[in-house]
């Protein structure tokens, strides 16, 4: 307990410090630079977008419609996403082309997961 107090002390010390290097700014006015730059942009669309590579599928098990998807499949996908207006602005703004889709899965609270190559 003694080595953490004065650990947190200095961690509130210099989050105070650089608080006062960044610019205020106001709670909804969208995502600061620093933010962007270390936790990538936030979208805030209910869309995520999964990219699917050969070292995604070495580190993690991907299910086989994902790893061998069916040319069928990936028509469905790509129909689903040109059909919904929202789900192709969040491809466009994320810099996806439709023939890279390969997979599109609805959340049950509606948000939507699309994966692409």
């Amino acid at each position: 307990m003694k080595r953490i107090l004065p650990a947190l002390l200095m961690v509130g010390a210099v989050a105070g410090a650089l608080s006062a290097f960044l610019p205020a700014a106001p709670v909804m006015a969208g995502q600061s630079k620093v933010s962007e730059f270390v936790f990538g942009k936030a979208y805030n669309d209910g869309v995520t977008a999964i990219r699917i590579t050969s070292a995604s599928q070495r580190d993690q098990p991907l299910p086989l419609s994902l790893r061998h998807p069916m040319p069928s499949g990936i028509r469905e996908a790509q129909a689903t996403v040109s059909a919904d207006k929202r789900l192709m602005q969040a491809i466009a703004d994320r810099g996806i082309a439709l023939k890279n889709v390969i997979q599109v899965q609805r959340a049950l609270n509606g948000a939507h997961v699309i994966y692409y190559r």
